[in-house]
């Protein structure tokens, strides 16, 4: 009997995490501006009028580096529909540990640095990776909180509907 109590509860819990981390997700991509590893600004108005996959994380994470990968292949299969691809490190470390990292993964996508992880509230997540998708018209569709060996089909579906603007 208690098994079952605690085995319910855990789903409970489980599924408000879920339902929470998707709610606490922006309807639309959230204004930013960051610096890249050469000190460069951006901002989110650079990708106006494009598709663009924003990816939290961090050179410690493990489960961050095993989306990389991924990424890099939606990066490609989508780059003539005009696919943007960001990474935003959330790493403490200095530029070149990030640029390092990043070369060993094979990132060859913007990569910007948000020290202080303040666009965490924006976005609404609370630990990395992180991975979000938003059409041409900065319209989310897609909010992927954390990492599942299983969420390349999920991502690619958001990615095909965000490029082809339905």
């Amino acid at each position: 009997m208690r098994t079952r109590l605690v085995a319910s509860i855990s789903l409970a819990v489980g599924l408000f995490q879920a339902v929470n981390a998707w709610a606490g997700s922006p309807a639309t991509l959230p204004p930013f501006s960051l610096p890249d590893l050469e000190g460069k600004a951006w901002s989110d108005a650079a990708f106006a009028g494009k598709p663009i996959i924003i990816d939290f994380w961090a050179t410690w994470c493990a489960t961050c580096k095993e989306t990389v990968p991924n990424l890099l292949e939606i990066a490609h299969k989508y780059k003539d529909k005009g696919l943007v691809v960001v990474g935003i490190s959330v790493d403490k470390g200095s530029d070149s540990k990030i640029k390092k990292a990043a070369k060993k993964l094979g990132i060859d996508y913007l990569v910007l640095r948000d020290k202080e992880n303040a666009l965490s509230k924006d976005f609404g997540f609370n630990g990395i990776p992180s991975l979000y998708v938003f059409d041409a018209m900065g319209k989310a569709q897609l909010a992927l909180p954390g990492y599942d060996p299983d969420q390349e089909k999920q991502l690619d579906a958001a990615v095909a509907k965000a490029v082809s603007g339905s």
